[in-house]
């Protein structure tokens, strides 16, 4: 029985520490919106007119903006420099310079807006409180309602084409545009749960909402499917990295994947608990951000799956130490040992012969302790591979050959 619960305890810490990582973000403030540029640049914003950005693709952040007299409900980073970000009252707010500077676009009312989305640098779309829907062609210097829609809330608009968007909100109220938004038609839904969030990869999308609802699309949203998740909290967003590996997140600190396009969503544990998640994006089919209540930012470079770093032992180390893999030569796993003498960012990946980095096995916090890592390289040739430890000032490499 010992034996089995001590399993068991090696199995929960790899899980902890293998998955989702919780990153600074400096405040307590609800974190609303993410948008990401490129793989790497991307901005969140929430409340107390916060915005943050990141150049590193989420695993370190810097407030831009901060005031205490708005919120700012959803952002969309049109590019690398220029950005949109709306909130409460009528906010809407751009910058053109990274963020260094925003200014004012749009009135003030008591009115809520919750989503932003640009197709280029001139043509945008915003939604909100009980059918705005409004339309730019000119940077935002000035916005128009859409005439003729829905008195529902809508919860997020996305362009999901060249001039293609798609809108989402209560009671299952879905609505397309294939002109930039210009005219808009009436999608079935096949549901009545509220919608929150939308993601696409090529024809495939993907919608959640309320009570676990998780629809999908194959034809480019026109006729939708629901699908079965693996829970009943409301699913505040979803992203996908291609048509089949994506996550959706939402109340209680959920958080779903699948990477068989949603036949299946199997959760993941996060190392925060009793949270609401608002926003994830994932820049790829491993690395990805998630914010959300009491200033949370997570990070993740491996789907938020688990990638085998197992702690062997607490015995707290006098140095760090990087151990020469076992079996080496292998075929196609291998395993090796570190350690990590005090609480550090620790940085472990392997590289090719000629020194690109091919995976990240792990990019975060460690305690002290001594660890276990494999490695499975069966998506790779034969050949001479690297594996290098970095922590603080301390780096050390070490060499490994593949053998079919």
């Amino acid at each position: 029985m010992k034996k089995i619960i001590f399993i068991l305890i090696l199995l929960i810490n790899t899980f902890i520490y293998s998955q989702w990582i919780q990153r600074p973000s400096g405040t307590n403030d609800l974190i609303y919106g993410l948008s990401f540029s490129s793989a790497n640049t991307g901005m969140a914003c929430g409340e107390a007119g916060n915005i943050w950005r990141t150049i590193d693709g989420g695993f370190s952040w810097q407030l831009m903006n901060h005031d205490n007299s708005y919120w700012l409900g959803g952002i969309d980073c049109i590019d690398d420099n220029t950005a949109a970000a709306v909130g409460y009252q009528q906010k809407i707010v751009r910058t053109t310079n990274a963020g260094a500077n925003w200014f004012v676009q749009g009135v003030f009312a008591l009115n809520y807006y919750y989503s932003v989305t640009f197709k280029n640098l001139n043509t945008g779309l915003i939604c909100g409180y009980v059918g705005t829907l409004i339309r730019t062609t000119n940077a935002g210097q000035s916005w128009s309602q859409v005439p003729g829609i829905q008195q529902a809330t809508l919860n997020e608009v996305k362009f999901i084409g060249p001039d293609k968007a798609l809108v989402v909100g209560f009671y299952g109220l879905m609505l397309m545009t294939t002109n930039a938004g210009l005219n808009w038609l009436s999608i079935t839904s096949n549901t009545t749960a509220d919608l929150y969030g939308i993601s696409f990869s090529g024809n495939t999308g993907y919608v959640v909402g309320s009570n676990g609802t998780i629809l999908k699309s194959t034809d480019g949203g026109f006729i939708w499917q629901v699908q079965t998740s693996s829970t009943g909290n409301t699913l505040n967003s979803v992203s996908f990295a291609n048509a089949n590996t994506g996550n959706a997140i939402g109340w209680g600190s959920v958080i779903l994947r699948t990477t068989n396009g949603g036949n299946i969503w199997n959760p993941q544990v996060s190392p925060v608990g009793n949270t609401t998640f608002e926003t994830i994006k994932m820049t790829s089919a491993t690395n990805g951000v998630i914010v959300g209540g009491g200033g949370t930012i997570l990070y993740t470079t491996t789907g938020g799956d688990p990638i085998g770093i197992e702690p062997i032992s607490s015995q707290v180390p006098a140095e760090f130490e990087l151990g020469q893999n076992y079996p080496n030569p292998f075929n196609p796993t291998t395993n090796f040992e570190f350690k990590i003498p005090k609480q550090e960012l620790v940085n472990l990946a392997i590289y090719d012969a000629i020194g690109r980095k091919i995976e990240t096995l792990h990019k975060g916090e460690l305690k002290p302790g001594i660890y276990k890592a494999d490695w499975d390289a069966s998506a790779f040739p034969s050949g001479v591979y690297f594996y290098r430890l970095t922590a603080g000032d301390f780096s050390e490499t070490n060499k490994m050959v593949l053998t079919r």
